[in-house]
């Protein structure tokens, strides 16, 4: 029997979303790509090695990777994928293998110098099984690199409740504890590089009906964020955006 897992965003939402998506790269600034850049992203640093990233589409960090010079691979099931894998190639990136099927039925076989997946692992009920497979399919010496959303984060978690809720029920929220995730990969033998929450303070929603208290609440935080992220408030997991590991699979 094929294993199977509890995803709360299904692959006809993610469809629906990227209907009328443009193909771009996330912005070097953004928390998540500065620290690709820092450690593993650098020019040149990717020759000879490979990265495979589980929920690849729609390439926006796997960008980055391609100009540090690694060979893409990855795996997504939505049915926009070829078209993501021909921009890749039209940015003169070299291009490997692009699986559009199920995550859960993935070959373990081939191992990957990196194992990156940004926004994936938080839909799962069993988010366990999914820091496993980025353990499982990385080469000794290699790095599991995984970023998720923190909703679990006291303010940030209000704030998706009473804002974003319909968002906020397509997560599995205590997926959203990076201790949870340290401890797998430190019985998978990893040793940590960098974990925790990342991003200052930012808060974003998704599309959904909003009452008038709503629209308010949710227009004035839009009006404080640029002051906010002026200020560069110290990483916390109450407010913090992101959650973040970074790791290495020793020899």
């Amino acid at each position: 029997m094929e294993p199977t897992a509890t995803n709360l965003a299904d692959s006809g939402y993610w469809d629906k979303g990227y209907g009328d998506f443009v193909l771009s790269p996330m912005p070097e600034n953004y928390s998540t790509v500065k620290m690709l850049y820092q450690y593993l992203g650098r020019p040149g640093m990717g020759n000879g090695r490979s990265v495979f990233e589980i929920g690849v589409y729609p390439g926006r960090f796997i960008y980055h990777f391609g100009k540090a010079g690694y060979t893409l691979n990855g795996i997504d099931q939505t049915k926009y994928l070829p078209a993501m894998v021909n921009w890749l190639q039209k940015n003169n990136f070299q291009t490997n293998f692009f699986s559009q099927e199920d995550v859960m039925k993935i070959s373990k076989e081939v191992k990957y110098d990196v194992v990156f997946s940004a926004g994936f692992i938080e839909h799962f009920v069993e988010f366990e099984d999914m820091v496993q497979l980025h353990a499982d399919l990385t080469k000794p010496g290699g790095y599991v690199f995984i970023t998720a959303p923190n909703f679990g984060g006291s303010i940030q978690h209000w704030l998706h409740n009473y804002l974003d809720k319909e968002n906020l029920d397509r997560h599995y929220v205590p997926s959203m504890d990076v201790d949870k995730w340290k401890t797998i990969l430190l019985k998978n033998d990893f040793e940590i590089i960098q974990s925790g929450y990342i991003g200052h303070f930012d808060f974003w929603v998704d599309g959904q009906e909003r009452n008038v208290g709503q629209r308010f609440l949710l227009k004035t935080v839009k009006l404080l964020l640029p002051v906010l992220k002026k200020l560069k408030l110290p990483n916390r997991r109450a407010y913090s955006p992101e959650c973040v590991i970074l790791a290495r699979k020793k020899n």
